[in-house]
């Protein structure tokens, strides 16, 4: 099994109003150093304690998350972390140029000797927000995006675009990826359909656990499986990418109390806009409740990490849901808004010491 770490940028400021969009007013640049600064702590005790990754993604406005450009923080952590993979996962299509986004992600493949891994994704209400993205088109414009990436990173001519929603007189990406034909593509399915599209067309299958129960992830994981074999090239279990939040601490009792007080988990207070939240607070409660972990019997009052626990559990949790969906690369999330950086630190150190290693066994 493999592990990667993704570790959003989240704002050094407990104190920070909590909702989307954060006003520029609250950002501090001395504040800003400190953010980078701890970002960067976590990376490296996952490297040091042995994670084949380190992860980023693409998130505006909010203080629980400023990478806006997930190809800029790449190419930082390509030059800091020699050894170790590069998780791009990754640029909205939907909201950027796509040739811009297949030249940028070429040059870091190329900048890290050939070690990106590469996720695009339609992003959520409140990144189609930012630049004004109508959330009806953004489906069918993702998967125009793509194509024309993928058409840029293998086409050896320079070519023409005339798509529904991308239009290029002339495109010819250079640099390329130093990777052939491209970097690993991961992209994510929440659905049967969309599993079998992502097994038949070779990629890497993405899950992400807040957005799917444990049994439907095992449905998407199944079909992605029987697709690759269908299309003569089985998958491995590490073809699967399952992100998810982790909070390990000394005890189930000391994590479950972590869990309650800091509110770890609970995705409502950043994911949308204050308009909007109401609705969005039923829709993610209803989706986080579904087979998640939960050590006091019952529905839990607020949402809780998808692994939590003493190192012990936490490795049986993992383990159990490994089994059951068949995944074999875990995309770890080890903040969470109102976590203090000291309490992400030790979750972290220990999964790293004592859970890491029983997983690579």
């Amino acid at each position: 099994m493999k592990c990667s770490i993704w570790v959003p940028g989240q704002y050094a400021d407990e104190g920070l109003p909590e909702g989307w969009p954060a006003p520029g007013k609250y950002w501090e640049p001395e504040r800003g150093v400190e953010s980078v600064a701890r970002a960067f702590e976590l990376y490296d005790i996952a490297v040091a304690g042995g994670f084949d990754m380190v992860s980023v993604a693409e998130h505006h406005y909010g203080h629980s998350s400023f990478v806006p450009s997930p190809t800029v923080m790449a190419a930082a952590l390509a030059q800091r972390y020699p050894d170790v993979r590069i998780g791009i996962l990754g640029p909205v299509l939907p909201l950027s140029n796509p040739v811009r986004v297949a030249e940028e992600i070429a040059m870091v493949d190329v900048l890290s000797g050939g070690r990106t891994v590469v996720g695009f994704f339609r992003g959520v209400a409140s990144e189609q927000l930012v630049f004004g993205a109508n959330p009806e088109l953004t489906a069918d414009m993702f998967r125009e995006a793509l194509a024309l990436v993928l058409h840029a990173w293998t086409e050896p001519e320079t070519f023409g675009w005339e798509g529904r929603h991308y239009r290029f007189r002339t495109v010819s990406a250079f640099p390329r990826p130093l990777q052939q034909p491209h970097p690993p593509i991961v992209s994510s399915a929440t659905t049967v359909e969309a599993a079998r599209w992502i097994g038949a067309s070779g990629h890497l299958l993405g899950i992400f656990a807040p957005t799917v129960s444990t049994e439907r992830a095992a449905e998407v994981g199944e079909a992605y499986r029987a697709a690759r074999t269908v299309a003569g090239s089985p998958a491995a279990a590490e073809d699967i990418v399952y992100r998810a939040r982790i909070y390990v601490a000394a005890s189930d009792e000391e994590a479950e109390a972590d869990a309650a007080e800091y509110r770890i988990g609970d995705m409502r207070r950043t994911l949308a806009p204050a308009e909007h939240r109401a609705k969005a607070a039923a829709k993610v409660n209803a989706l986080l409740y579904a087979g998640k972990p939960n050590h006091g019997g019952g529905p839990p009052a607020l949402p809780r990490p998808d692994f939590y626990g003493s190192p012990a559990t936490v490795l049986d949790q993992l383990r159990e849901s490994a089994a059951s969906i068949g995944w074999g690369f875990l995309d770890g999330l080890f903040t969470s808004p109102g976590l203090p950086h000291e309490k992400a630190r030790r979750s972290l150190a220990l999964f790293a010491a004592e859970v890491l290693p029983q997983l690579a066994q």
